[in-house]
């Protein structure tokens, strides 16, 4: 029998059509999860979400407004009610997300100038829901009442120019940059989507070489390696580099041809990015089972490492507001580095040579399962585990 890389990787391919776990972990799985943030973010943002307003000016002007807020992309006002603790109610068993109260006389002060004040209470449980509804509501009453100001202005006989001037003195000219659109998927997709996909390269790491352990297999496998646990561990893991590489290839490919996902850089540097985190991940699962050998344990410390991963990698919270402990931990996960990666090449454009250091810090990751290749030797040779 010929011994080597290719004899187990022949060995592997047997294993994974054999047994639907392993299917399941490879290929279905992640399809699951490219099509589920293709289709269920589509989108782009929540829209229509629900509000009530409590009117207790019944004006034009307050009818005016609430126009104005149903007539915007993410509020809906789904109820009008005559009471605040009508309105509290309904945002406490969860059929609105906020309310506005119009104060009586509001018309009324507006044109007198007495700055009536508009109660606004929203429900930040809820975090994108209730960002996404304060930002339209603001921006709606911000800008009635520079219309309200405006028109008080012109009655009163002032120059239009001027009357403008004392409105908004100060005028900003926005420019967003990788998400003009505001699209919320750009921003949850984007890591999200490639981060499962490369925690399930994660465990299947661990399984594939616990599962031996657990069985009793792993002398059969040293075996077909010639004795060699790095052969043993390139010729069984290869299968799998390869598919995932392919699944998260599809998965930018999806995000770019299919949901307009921004691009400016070179696809090819996102594409390698990528495949060097699926080994990266890889290298982190041969660690954690050559450290931990035992398929239950290993399995779910590397649950918990790749979790905390999505925390850590700075995508959710601003990695230079995380305290000075903590953000030298955020190196331990490649996906830190892939979201630097896709960062500075997707958003910004940036070239090879400018970012180089995220590809370095990904290859290092490489050194980790040389530090437990003799424990994973000396478990091949002398654990072996009763079935369950």
């Amino acid at each position: 029998m010929k011994k080597g890389i290719i004899p187990v990787f022949k060995r592997e391919l047997h294993r994974m059509t054999s047994r639907p776990i392993y299917l399941m972990m490879t290929l279905i799985i992640p399809s699951i999860v490219i099509i589920f943030f293709a289709t269920f973010l589509n989108q782009g943002m929540p829209k229509q979400l629900p509000i009530a307003v409590v009117d207790f000016d019944n004006s034009s002007t307050s009818r005016l407004i609430v126009r104005t807020l149903s007539s915007g992309q993410v509020c809906n006002v789904k109820y009008k009610l005559t009471s605040y603790e009508s309105a509290k109610t309904k945002m406490q068993i969860g059929e609105i997300y906020a309310f506005v109260i119009i104060p009586r006389d509001f018309e009324k002060d507006v044109y007198n100038k007495k700055s009536p004040v508009i109660n606004f209470h929203t429900e930040y449980a809820h975090y994108l829901a209730g960002s996404l509804i304060m930002r339209e509501i603001n921006t709606s009453l911000s800008t009635l009442a520079a219309g309200a100001d405006l028109k008080v202005r012109l009655a009163k006989g002032e120059n239009e120019d001027n009357a403008m001037a004392q409105v908004q003195p100060i005028r900003t000219d926005t420019h967003i940059i990788g998400n003009s659109q505001l699209n919320y998927a750009f921003y949850l997709s984007s890591i999200i989507m490639p981060g499962i996909i490369f925690l399930m390269a994660l465990i299947c790491t661990v399984y594939v070489i616990g599962i031996e352990f657990k069985i009793g297999s792993s002398r059969r496998w040293l075996v077909y390696s010639g004795s060699s646990i790095w052969k043993g561990l390139l010729g069984k893991l290869i299968p799998y580099t390869l598919l995932f590489s392919m699944m998260i290839i599809v998965s930018e490919i999806v995000m770019e041809r299919i949901m307009g996902f921004p691009s400016k850089g070179n696809p090819m540097l996102l594409y390698l990015g990528a495949v060097l985190t699926v080994i990266a991940y890889q290298a982190m699962g041969i660690f954690l089972i050559g450290i931990l050998p035992s398929l239950r344990t290993a399995l779910s410390i590397a649950a918990f490492y790749g979790v905390i991963g999505f925390t850590l990698s700075g995508f959710t919270y601003p990695h230079f507001a995380m305290l000075s402990a903590v953000k030298p931990y955020t190196y331990l996960y490649p996906l830190r580095q892939y979201y630097m990666i896709y960062s500075n090449v997707q958003i910004n454009g940036l070239s090879f040579g400018e970012t180089i250091f995220p590809f370095i810090y990904l290859l290092l990751f490489n050194v980790a399962p040389f530090l437990v290749l003799w424990n994973i030797k000396s478990t091949a040779i002398k654990l072996n585990y009763e079935r369950d």
